[in-house]
């Protein structure tokens, strides 16, 4: 009995293997030293998957595809900056709860180097879309190192209006209007940028 099933796992694989090797012989034959093996051994086995991918014309979309992941990502660098500045509130509100105090850092306030900060934070004339993406990189780096500057968010939220990305400058000014609620030229702006939103749908 316990022979039995081995045997029949056996005769049921040699079958199986048989039945293939059956319907490949026309293809075996064609295998001679004087044809050789050209590049057609993956039309010959797989037919219909040869034809859809050949179909398939991917130069054309190849643009598009790269259009769509630039959008990816710069909808991806906002939402980060995004998460850092919920990840602080967070990190707030457990100091709080437990009622721990730390001590504040050291605001250096001094005359020169709030100028020189404006002056960096200060778009350059762009002419081309691609001094305006060297820009953004700036700014977004900027950010990182300093996420509670509403200043740069305004910036970057006006570059963005240059580069006629409405959805990325709403979300930096309104990154920009959490850091600093008060400012009412940056309610302004938020509000032009909906409205051009709005027109352009």
């Amino acid at each position: 009995m316990f022979f039995l099933i081995p045997l029949m796992l056996i005769l049921g694989s040699a079958a199986g293997i048989s039945v293939i090797v059956l319907r490949k012989v026309p293809y075996l034959k064609k295998l001679t030293p004087e044809t050789g093996i050209e590049g057609n051994v993956w039309d010959d086995f797989f037919p219909e998957f040869s034809r859809t991918l050949k179909s398939v014309k991917l130069k054309e979309y190849k643009a598009a595809w790269l259009v769509e992941l630039e959008k990816l990502l710069r909808k991806l660098r906002v939402f980060s900056l995004k998460m850092d500045r919920i990840s602080e509130s967070w990190i707030k509100k457990v100091r709080n709860g437990h009622g721990r105090h730390f001590a504040a850092l050291p605001v250096v306030e001094k005359t020169e180097i709030a100028e020189e900060t404006a002056v960096k934070a200060q778009i350059p004339v762009k002419t081309t879309m691609e001094d305006m993406k060297k820009e953004e990189q700036r700014l977004i780096i900027e950010i990182a190192k300093n996420p509670k500057d509403s200043k740069l968010y305004e910036v970057l939220g006006d570059l963005y209006i240059k580069m006629n990305n409405l959805s990325d400058a709403k979300e930096s000014f309104e990154a920009a209007i959490e850091l600093n609620p008060d400012n009412g030229e940056l309610q302004k702006k938020r509000s032009q940028t909906v409205e051009k939103m709005v027109i352009s749908q």
